[in-house]
């Protein structure tokens, strides 16, 4: 623990008054007067309750309601774990007095504060804003909760632990619980949490060989339940409403059928929206298909899809994500689409659920195979195209608004801002972002692109002003610290107010209460401001990143994520001095300097990182590990990259002015990616969480990859691919290519 909680607010409080609101740093704290350090101890001393029972008040109704008993059994575990006492159910002598209210059951059938602004069809979540108040008894600490609901009653039980008691639901697998000998609340303390988005949460996008892909796929999985109700328990416990997950063509449904059934039940029981991604006919990454084209299909499109969905629904779904289109940049036939849109929206309406469709990044403009010009609604069609809800995406760490996001063919996305306004005003529309994007963009690289934390919370602002319902992420995958931005996001997604005062979100703020130290969270500050202004701002990432398999060949030549300027074939082989000359200006001297500044910033932290391991725990280091390892490889590959670079250059050059070629940057390459792959090694024997043979290695699974989304990792596939590349003049799409191309794109099972 952090100390008590009023001693840490008045030290802030202080901090704001001496340095003129100035941020908080390491510095100003060593600065402080010793009066004011006593004052805060004299607090410290006269608020704090030594804990030796708590109480969790609970009427009957609540603690026959799944939604509520299963959190309060949870609850009550936690804290007997955290405090080492009795934490008990309505024990009206323990000291520490935990008041629940009861539930409105009119909560459920009237319009939420969400529905209310709206004059089109809503999917209804009950409100669920939460407020704890705390008062001092005769020799007890009683603290009440206000909330309409079970799942509102729910989600404050869980931010009363992470939000003020030192919990910190980090990672599914893992918690970090508090030494709670103190009751860290004080008195006459008033907290309220309001939901930012009705619906928010989080889109597992399993078409990916992720964490949880071959459990919700695979009944037979080991621990496959197990797993994937843990990764349910951590939504609740950070405060979400709503889970899903692509559905891949590789389920066999009799089996499939039960295993969705008992994991979906088990959503609906913690109180959430349970959600089902899946296609109309999208033929890439083994997306579900409810209708198949002849020879698969032999019936009519309709009738297929009536029979997938009757067999689907034996699931109790509440909502279905639908892909209309083929493809990525496949348009289709627009007036075919929209007959099938209204068709699907009649036949769902007969299971109770609401059928969503996500809005690519991709502009029409961009798009190929356009047909079917425009489709005239009638009267009744409009009413009912209202009926869908539309989710509008952006990829990467790029947000909406900012004016370069070089992805998709795009020089921004901003037009994906313009449409979700327009969006909102006559049909549920709700954001969806990513926070990691996997494919020889971040974790597969690796990097930990540390300014998706930026971008998102940036993205949450504008959507929490621009009064958007929804907030969704596109996630893929935990590991290299990747947990870190799931996590901030969630808790990003709650607007807390203590004494009346709205709480700041600041990108690196939940590293505070893991680490509970300020030299920590100052480096995460400075390294993700670092990666802002070399990686994004001067526009390193094209170097960054590996190539696609787009980027490399002859026909579709669509840019997914950032290009260079010039293509590393044309560098080698007949590039001009003037380009050779720009590319060290503006990409390899930068890469070089971004490689030794992040080298210095971790080294200028050594000693107190050093110190801090000897009191911190086990967890705390082994997390601490975790990120710094994930900076460090990120400044590595740009330190690789640059060498490559300079190799590739110098063989033009070479040519050019008949200059050796720069053995020894290729050489140095080499032994950068050595010293990388110490920490890759350390990262699976250490910190990956999951099955290291299903996250990293060849395997078969249920997805059109044949291993899992860390295998490019493993041998740092791509920075090797690049020296290769380098040295022989490889740069055709089949050089060490570990992609299976046409069962990616649906080619072929």
């Amino acid at each position: 623990m952090s100390g008590t909680y009023f001693a840490y607010n008045y030290n802030f409080v202080s901090y704001k008054v001496l340095c003129l609101n100035k941020p908080f740093t390491k510095k100003r704290a060593m600065n402080l007067p010793k009066t004011l350090l006593l004052i805060s101890l004299i607090f410290t001393a006269v608020f704090t309750q030594a804990i030796n029972s708590i109480s969790i008040n609970a009427g009957d109704e609540l603690l026959a309601n799944s939604i509520t008993a299963i959190t309060i059994n949870d609850v009550q575990q936690l804290l007997q774990t955290a405090c080492n006492c009795e934490v008990s159910i309505n024990n009206k002598s323990a000291k520490i007095q935990l008041v629940l209210p009861e539930a409105d059951i009119n909560v459920y059938y009237e319009k939420s504060r969400f529905e209310k602004e709206v004059d089109y069809p809503y999917f209804r979540y009950p409100d669920h804003d939460y407020t704890w108040t705390s008062k001092k008894g005769t020799g007890k600490t009683i603290l009440q909760l206000e909330s309409l609901s079970h799942q509102g009653i729910s989600f404050g039980l869980y931010g009363l632990l992470q939000e003020q008691l030192g919990f910190a639901f980090y990672h599914p697998k893992e918690t970090l619980i508090p030494n709670l000998q103190n009751w860290p609340i004080p008195p006459n303390f008033k907290w309220e949490a309001k939901a930012k988005f009705d619906k928010k949460g989080f889109h597992l996008h399993t078409q990916h060989p992720i964490e949880l892909t071959e459990a919700l796929h695979n009944p037979d999985y080991p621990n496959a339940i197990n797993d994937i109700t843990e990764y349910i328990d951590w939504l609740v416990r950070n405060g979400q409403t709503f889970f899903e997950f692509c559905l891949l063509e590789s389920i066999r449904p009799k089996k499939w059928i039960p295993h969705a059934r008992t994991f979906v039940d088990y959503t609906h029981d913690r109180g959430l929206i349970a959600s089902v991604d899946l296609s109309l006919h999208m033929i890439q990454q083994k997306s579900f298909q409810l209708y198949h084209t002849f020879p698969k299909g032999i019936k009519g499109k309709k009738a297929q899809i009536a029979k997938n969905m009757e067999m689907l629904f034996q699931v109790n779904w509440d909502v279905w994500n639908m892909e209309f289109a083929t493809a990525e940049f496949i348009a289709g036939n627009y007036a075919k689409k929209e007959e099938m849109r209204l068709f699907m929206l009649e036949e769902i309406k007969k299971y109770n659920a609401k059928l969503m469709g996500r809005v690519h990044v991709v502009k029409h403009d961009n798009e190929v195979g356009k047909t079917g010009g425009v489709f005239h609604f009638t009267k009744e069609e409009a009413a009912l195209d209202k009926e869908r809800g539309t989710l509008i995406h952006t990829v990467m760490f790029y947000s909406i608004t900012e004016p370069n996001a070089p992805v998709y063919e795009n020089e921004n996305q901003r037009h994906q801002y313009d449409l979700i306004l327009k969006e909102n005003k006559k049909r549920e529309t709700w954001y969806y972002p990513e926070s990691a994007y996997w494919v020889t963009f971040d974790s597969s690289v690796p990097m930990l692109l540390l300014p998706y934390l930026n971008a998102r919370l940036d993205d949450i602002n504008t959507m929490h002003k621009d009064n958007i319902k929804g907030h969704i992420t596109f996630s893929s995958g935990w590991e290299w610290g990747y947990w870190l931005i799931d996590w901030s996001i969630a808790r990003w997604s709650w607007e807390h107010k203590i004494g009346g005062e709205i709480q700041e979100n600041t990108p690196c703020q939940y590293l505070e209460k893991v680490f509970n130290n300020a030299a920590i969270q100052q480096l995460m500050e400075e390294a993700t401001a670092l990666q802002q202004d070399y990686i994004k701002d001067q526009h390193l990432i094209p170097y960054l990143v590996a190539q696609t398999v787009v980027d490399e060949s002859r026909f579709f030549k669509k840019e997914f994520h950032p290009r260079p300027k010039f293509s590393y074939k044309y560098l080698r082989n007949k590039a001009y001095m003037g380009d050779i000359i720009e590319v060290q200006n503006e990409a390899i001297r930068p890469l070089e300097a971004f490689a030794e500044e992040t080298k210095n910033l971790l080294a200028k932290y050594e000693k107190e990182l050093t110190a801090y391991r000897q009191t911190a725990s086990k967890q705390q280091v082994k997390i601490l590990q975790e990120l710094l390892d994930g900076i460090a490889i990120t400044g590595l590959r740009s330190e690789h990259r640059a060498n490559t670079l300079r190799y590739l250059i110098s063989i033009r050059a070479g040519k050019l002015l008949g200059e050796p070629i720069n053995e020894a940057a290729l050489a140095k390459a080499v032994s950068i990616r050595e010293e990388a792959m110490l920490l890759v090694k350390n990262q699976e024997q250490n910190h990956y969480r999951y099955n290291v043979r299903t996250l990293a290695t060849k395997r078969k699974g249920h997805t059109s990859y044949g291993f899992g989304y860390l295998y490019p990792v493993n041998q740092l596939h791509f920075w090797q691919r690049e020296e290769g590349q380098a040295e022989k003049n490889k740069y055709k799409v089949m050089y060490k290519n570990i992609w299976n191309i046409p069962r990616i794109i649906g080619l072929w099972d």
